[in-house]
């Protein structure tokens, strides 16, 4: 019998962040797309497309995450997490005539320290939310 437990090592958490994805096109063009996404963890992201992308796109992607000022105050600020990632899924599976919304999940495959910092904050304030 096959295993249908879960697999991920870190728990995804729902979150609506500004998303800014970089597309290759075949010409050599480069498309930005702002998007939104659905929910997020250390080890990638879901999120919401006009259009299909197919599993196995790498993709360019800035995430922008609320974290806290440093100065000890409750006040907030925006942080950016840039990061590359792979599409691991799409749903639907190909593109569907008439569909306008695609939900891609994307696992991270680089991100710099300091924007893993700035995610890992976000999570633990998303995290302190639910408490």
């Amino acid at each position: 019998m096959a295993d249908h437990s879960e697999r991920r090592r870190a728990d995804r958490l729902d979150a609506s962040l500004n998303l800014e994805v970089k597309l290759s096109r075949a010409d050599g063009t480069v498309e930005t797309a702002s998007l939104e996404t659905i929910n997020i963890s250390t080890s990638g992201i879901y999120f919401k497309s006009d259009h299909f992308i197919e599993p196995m796109t790498k993709l360019a992607m800035e995430l922008e995450v609320r974290v806290p000022v440093t100065d000890g105050s409750e006040e907030m600020a925006t942080a950016p997490v840039p990061c590359e990632g792979l599409v691991v899924r799409s749903n639907p599976e190909g593109v569907v005539e008439g569909c306008s919304e695609y939900e891609v999940a994307v696992f991270f495959t680089h991100i710099e320290p300091d924007g893993m910092a700035n995610l890992e904050k976000h999570i633990a304030l998303l995290l302190a939310d639910l408490d």
